[in-house]
């Protein structure tokens, strides 16, 4: 449980801490848009796991997703929140939320690549992660438009 610690300490207990405090301002964003965020995230993980493209430490042999497990229902989401709200609260371009969002979330893996959290195989480099991460918050977005489409208002706040 030690090893895995450091994952849920920065993967899940600080993104949920300001998660909790960011809350309050776009509760339609949180409720709707962080488990759609979770479910991209988590298939993403699972396919990359499964072509055997990344591993991320602890290596578990029974399940190496759960080593991720903790930005999978964290840190992604709520970046996925956070592009949301930059793109309905604050009127910003999607396309330059998409990108930035990709750029933010490419830096931070290249962190845990460069200290060892995160060992890339089969021809997966830094330029694919980028790419990944664009492709998780294009279709993030995709479900936001989707639902925006229905009817769903997500600048109404409590």
């Amino acid at each position: 449980m030690g090893r895995i610690f450091i994952n849920i300490l920065i993967g899940f207990v600080v993104p949920w801490l300001f998660g909790i405090a960011w809350f309050k301002k776009a509760p339609t964003i949180a409720i709707l848009i962080f488990p759609a965020s979770a479910i991209i995230s988590s298939l993403i993980n699972a396919i990359g796991y499964h072509v055997d493209f990344w591993d991320f430490t602890p290596k578990i042999e029974d399940d190496e997703t759960i080593s991720a497990l903790p930005f999978d229902i964290g840190l992604y989401p709520f970046a996925g929140c956070v592009g949301i709200y930059w793109i309905d609260f604050k009127k910003k371009h999607p396309l330059v939320v998409l990108i930035l969002l990709a750029i933010i979330l490419t830096c931070l893996e290249s962190i845990a690549y460069v200290v060892g959290k995160v060992e890339y195989k089969h021809g997966w480099t830094i330029g694919w992660t980028f790419v990944s991460y664009l492709i998780a918050v294009a279709a993030v977005y995709g479900f936001y438009a989707l639902a925006r489409k229905h009817g769903v208002s997500f600048t109404s706040t409590k």
